[in-house]
Formats: structure tokens, sequence, C-alpha cells
């Protein structure tokens, strides 16, 4: 349903909204059929994880943690996926919404140096050379080194170095938002977009399409244009709509790294014209993607797989945001 400022969404195929703006996702919603064993694991999994544990009120944060539909996501992102790379890839972008919750908002501005910290030890996972007594001190470090350790039995190498550059350049583009937020300043346009690719965490997402569905890129292919446009209109389309849908949580919070608040801040425009134009820009690259994903169909395999894949991140992504509860402007209890 649309709010004032968040838009309705329709998938192909499906009765249009009764909404003047509407997100158009011309890819069908799908969800994957081992949607029921991917909630029951999940939630087994992370509570078993104790990622909050080191925080005072570690039992509502997971609670409110799994509200987020973290599986209802997966599960629509990958839908064809077989079950073995449908869990792995969910839990490493549960890793990832983790570190977005933690450099957020529950590492607040008085715990800068361990937020720090935690993204230099990940960052030595990532770059092979972590210490492992201190990555066994901080919950996050724990998960992502045994998660790492999980992909690499299954990867191919040129995979695992392309996919740690990619994360690499989500902690510093991440932590560089962090800054900003504690500053209260808004990013630039130009700054915005070119910073929003890397810590919006798609590339990462595009990448764990190869994952879980065994659509693994041969490196000379991954490099084409045809593939690495796809990746960026998947950005594009996905990172500006949950700007949207974050909008009215993220100015409450002071965030400035938001589309729609760069937008009124640095270009003029009102509240009602930033939302507009968001949406015109979201349907305008979702319409670019679909045309991009039958270009990119016609390389040699697995292209067509990862095309189709990437049209199935896209719709998911749109189905979970629509919905999701991590959006509300008051967390729930």
């Amino acid at each position: 349903m649309a709010t004032q400022w968040t838009p309705a969404v329709h998938w192909l195929g499906e009765q249009a909204p009764d909404s003047d703006v509407v997100i158009r996702c011309p890819f069908p919603a799908r969800r994957n059929p081992h949607f029921d064993r991917l909630v029951v694991d999940t939630e087994r999994w992370f509570v078993e994880q104790g990622v909050f544990s080191r925080h005072p009120d570690a039992d509502r944060l997971t609670r409110q943690f799994l509200r987020h539909q973290g599986a209802e996501e997966h599960a629509r992102m990958w839908p064809d996926a077989e079950y073995p790379g449908l869990w792995l890839a969910a839990r490493l972008l549960t890793h990832m919404s983790c570190l977005d919750d933690f450099l957020d908002e529950i590492w607040g501005t008085d715990q800068d140096d361990h937020a720090a910290h935690v993204v230099g030890l990940i960052a030595d996972i990532l770059n092979d050379k972590a210490d492992p007594a201190a990555v066994a001190a901080e919950p996050l470090a724990v998960l992502l080194d045994s998660l790492w350790t999980e992909t690499r039995s299954v990867a191919p190498e040129h995979w695992l170095d392309r996919a740690a550059r990619i994360h690499l350049a989500y902690l510093e583009t991440s932590m560089e938002e962090r800054a900003l937020r504690a500053a209260s300043a808004v990013p630039t346009t130009a700054r915005y977009v070119t910073s929003r690719h890397y810590n919006g965490g798609m590339f990462y997402a595009a990448a764990l399409v190869e994952l879980a569905n065994e659509a693994w890129l041969p490196e000379d292919l991954s490099g084409r244009p045809e593939i690495t446009d796809l990746a960026l209109r998947l950005s594009n389309a996905s990172t500006w709509a949950n700007d949207l849908f974050s909008y009215q949580r993220e100015a409450a919070h002071g965030t400035g790294a938001n589309l729609a608040v760069v937008l009124t801040t640095h270009e003029g425009l009102t509240e009602d014209e930033a939302v507009t134009k968001i949406v015109e820009l979201v349907n305008a690259e979702l319409l670019t993607l679909d045309f991009l994903c039958d270009a990119a169909a016609a390389l040699p395999d697995p292209a067509a797989r990862y095309a189709d894949g990437v049209r199935a991140l896209a719709s998911g992504l749109m189905h979970w945001m629509a919905g999701t509860a991590r959006y509300a402007t008051t967390p729930s209890a």
C-alpha cells in the first residue's frame, strides 16, 4: 500500500494498485519452494549465533531483527535456488544486514572506535589475514569467519576475490556514511550516487546470485559490460526504491545519505516532488534492467541463468521492501 511518502508496487501479471505513485516491476513476484524450511532454519540459526549478545538489549534486538522477515526476502530473491545455495547466500546476506544495523543504529556515536575495530576485523577476514583471538571476541567477526570458510569450500577463487573486493568497498563506504551521519551532513548528489552503489549492498547481492544458483560466471565473462551493467542498474533501482521505503525512518534518525533527503536538500525539490522523481527513476532503471538482461542472456552459459537471477533478485527485493517492518518509523518491540 502506498503512503504519503512511499509508493505502491506493481508486479507483472498482478492487478495494478489504485495509486498515482507506483513502482512498476516488470518481473513477476515469485518465492522459493523451500521457503518454509528457510524460515525455520533461519530463526534457529540466528538465535544460536548470538549476534547481539554483547548488547544489553540482546533478546529484544534479536526478536526485532527476525520480524524483518529476512527469510521471506531471501526466498523471493533466489526463487530458483536449490536449498544448499539458498541457505548459504541467505546467511551471508543476513550477516551484512546485521552489520548494517550495527553501523547505522546499534553502535551509537559513542562507540565509533568499537565500530571501526569490528569493521577492521571483518576486512582482515576478507583479506585472509585475521587474528583468530581478535576475531573470537566479536560475534559479527566470528560469524563472517565461519561463513567465509564455508563459502571457500564451494566457490571458485575468482568469485571469492571479486566478492571480497565488493564487501571491502561496502565496509569503506558504510564507515564514510556513518561519519556523515554523525556530522548531520547530507552528501552531494554526485557523492551520494557513487557511494550508494557500494554501501547499498546490491553489488554483493548480485554476486550472491552466482552462489545461490551455482551460476558461476567465468572471470572473463563477469567483466563484460553486458554483465556489469546489470549490477549497476539493479543497484540504482533497488537502493533508490529502498530510500523511499526507509525515508521517514531515516529522516527521523538524521540520515542524510538518502536520495529523498539529497534531492530536497541540494536540488530544491519538495518532498512530494522528490518522491515522484525517485519513482520515475526507479521505473526507468527497472525497464532498462529488463532490456539489459535480454542482452546478457545472449552471452555464453551461465549468463542467461545469471540474468534470470538478477530479474528475480530485483522483484524479490521490491516485494520485501514494500512489506518489511524494518522501515517502520518506530521499530517493533
